[in-house]
């Protein structure tokens, strides 16, 4: 039977038939061919150009298929119920499950252990918000962070405090990096996403600042990695839990200046990532000298060990894995390490040296959740399937946190959960050309479209708006 002409060429600017390889992909899942690239209020999550790419991340394909549909058999329902309990236990929930109060025309996020409010959750709590469509909320936090803990003006211009009391007074002007990266990440998220430009252009704002404050650089000037503290002795050496690939690649696309820096930053974070990892174990140090070896400091004990901070690079290198795609294969091999130790490990233990030994405490939320995100990197691997469906079903399982601890395994939880179910999108500058089609009634991959059905595809670099207008059959791809 003659196909139409869009179904025929359907050569992707990536060079991949879209639909042939995400029904590939998603087969054993039952999974259908992405359908829909905008949201109800239009916002655009779908797929883009890059003509000097071939990756498979959902940057280029607009496949934001849950791994937990994918691996776990769980429907489309059973997901958002999952994210709807989230957002209700920790951001509307009782004094002992909530970690967001709400003050009027401002909230904050709570660090509860601590009785303080801290940049990293109130970034964390934004990310949540905007990924889950919760605008008002937003918009409580940021008011409270623009007007208790951003700097505008002054030495630390553009920078945050990392610590406030629950008044807004009080705490440290010193900023803490990741904080940073995630408040720029999801103010242009949500300027994509609900069409406002004021969020754009505080998010410009930060992004200036953080290359060009004076007194303040967010990232080595040499090395363009991300500092522990862009003050003193803090500028030579880093975190590794800060660095984010996948939104430096993101900034490297839309700032307004400093491109080539931000392009630097990005290979410098998965440069980082990979010599930080340990070859053995997989683990990371919570600090990491440039070179990538564990970095002692007087103010942190732990600094060298696998402890509080390291558990999120796990997140952070599986996160760019699936989104991007870039560097594949070292993030595989970082992957399997650190896969493969905790496998070893029983999943029993929480905090290791970084070689591996001393394993104590137990295993923890926020670690089921994080492991399970690196473990996506693992889904060509052969042998791997049921421990990435282990994993899946450890952050699936887990009992949402309360009490005295709540705050930060919750949240990085809370952040893998958008990961895994296919919540946390790429939210992208609206699309200017987008142009309408018809194509004859088709099954592609185990997608039946039927006469009346409008579906966005994307094909040549070009998006269109596809109807259907009439009943017939195309073979799959």
């Amino acid at each position: 039977m003659r196909r139409s002409k869009i179904a025929i060429k359907a050569a992707l600017c990536l060079g991949i038939f879209m639909a042939s390889a995400m029904a590939q992909e998603t087969t054993a899942a039952n999974a259908s061919v992405p359908t829909k690239f905008f949201d109800e209020n239009g916002a655009y999550y779908g797929p883009d150009c890059d003509k000097d790419k071939n990756y498979s991340g959902a940057y280029y394909t607009g496949d934001y298929t849950s791994a937990f549909k994918k691996y776990l058999g769980k429907t489309d329902e059973e997901i958002q119920k999952k994210m709807d309990d989230l957002w209700n236990h920790y951001f509307k929930g009782d004094e002992n499950s909530k970690v967001f109060y709400d003050k009027g025309n401002e909230g904050y996020i709570k660090d509860i252990n601590n009785n303080d409010v801290r940049s990293e959750g109130m970034s964390y709590g934004m990310m949540i918000a905007v990924q889950t469509n919760h605008k008002e909320e937003f918009d409580k936090l940021w008011n409270w962070a623009k007007n208790h803990m951003w700097h505008k003006g002054g030495d630390w211009d553009g920078y945050f405090a990392w610590q406030r009391n629950d008044s807004g007074t009080g705490g440290d002007d010193n900023c803490a990096p990741d904080g940073e990266m995630y408040f720029m990440m999801s103010l242009l998220f949500a300027a994509n996403r609900w069409d406002d430009d004021q969020y754009r252009k505080d998010a410009h704002y930060i992004m200036d600042k953080m290359w060009n404050n004076p007194s303040h650089k967010l990232f080595n000037q040499g090395n363009y990695i991300i500092v522990f503290q862009p003050l003193g002795s803090g500028n030579d050496f880093s975190d590794p839990s800060y660095d984010l690939p996948a939104y430096l690649e993101l900034f490297s696309r839309w700032a307004e200046k400093d491109t080539d820096k931000w392009k630097r930053a990005v290979s410098a974070a998965r440069d980082h990532l990979y010599v930080s990892s340990n070859k053995n174990s997989g683990l990371f140090a919570d600090y990491s000298a440039f070179n990538g070896q564990p970095q002692s400091y007087s103010y942190n004990s732990n600094s060298t060990k696998y402890m509080y901070d390291a558990m999120r690079s796990a997140m952070n290198f599986g996160m760019d894995f699936y989104l991007f795609g870039a560097d594949s294969v070292r993030e595989v091999e970082m992957a399997k390490r650190i896969i493969d130790f905790f496998e070893k490990d029983g999943y029993k233990h929480a905090r290791f040296n970084w070689n591996g030994t001393g394993g104590s405490e137990e295993y923890t939320q926020g670690e089921k959740g994080a492991n399970a995100v690196a473990a996506l990197a693992l889904k060509d691997v052969s042998g791997y399937d049921e421990i990435i469906k282990k994993n899946l079903q450890m952050a699936w399982d887990e009992p949402f946190m309360t009490g005295q601890y709540r705050y930060y395994d919750g949240l990085v939880h809370y952040l893998a959960m958008l990961h895994l179910s296919g919540t946390f999108k790429i939210w992208k500058p609206k699309p200017k050309d987008v142009k309408e089609k018809t194509m004859e009634a088709a099954k592609i991959g185990d997608t039946e479209f039927k006469e009346g059905d409008v579906i966005d595809w994307f094909e040549d670099c070009q998006l269109y708006k596809v109807t259907f207008p009439a009943a017939s059959t195309m073979p799959t791809p």
